[in-house]
């Protein structure tokens, strides 16, 4: 079975920022798939979180991740077009909003607000990277490729550029996909 979007809005990194309930570092915990009351599928990550960017949650904490989609023990997969994929020990930096009422969270803008944290060749430092596959392909971050050098973000400036977000605050512009009132 396959989901699929007709449309992601692109977001400015401002954008993600805003959009967040949460904004955490991490380590993926575990992975896992299920079926809701409602018969949808959905894989849970559970990630302990390292830092905390914005919002309640404190170091120590582990935050739940849905996405929806997944493949299930039994064989059957359910794509979901573009939805973020996690892998246990995987180091993550999520934008997150909250979803039922705070016990769980998703990704802004399904994979956009999902990047896997690993090491730079070039110089050893920490960067980030967002790459997703379908769930009908086996996912293992230590394999994710790297981007070309010139467009391989550090974690540092990343981390800064959030700080500086959160601090300045939303700017009144609107965000595809998100209710004023949110933010």
């Amino acid at each position: 079975l396959a989901a699929h979007a007709t449309t992601l809005a692109p977001l400015t990194h401002d954008q993600l920022v805003d959009a967040s309930d949460l904004i955490v570092e991490g380590t993926v915990l575990s992975v896992n798939t299920m079926v809701d009351e409602h018969g949808h599928v959905w894989t849970q990550a559970r990630v302990r979180v390292e830092q905390a960017m914005k919002g309640g949650v404190k170091v120590g904490e582990t935050v739940l991740v849905e996405s929806a989609g997944g493949a299930l023990g039994d064989g059957r997969t359910v794509e979901v077009h573009l939805a973020s994929r996690y892998d246990e020990e995987e180091r993550v930096l999520l934008y997150l909003v909250s979803r039922r009422f705070g016990a769980a969270y998703g990704t802004v803008g399904m994979m956009l607000g999902k990047f896997t944290i690993k090491q730079n060749p070039a110089d050893g430092s920490d960067m980030v990277v967002r790459f997703t596959v379908p769930y009908s392909r086996d996912y293992d971050a230590r394999f994710m490729p790297n981007p070309p050098a010139s467009e391989r973000v550090s974690l540092a400036s990343m981390e800064s550029a959030i700080e500086h977000r959160v601090v300045q605050g939303w700017d009144g512009e609107p965000i595809p996909g998100v209710a004023t009132a949110h933010l």
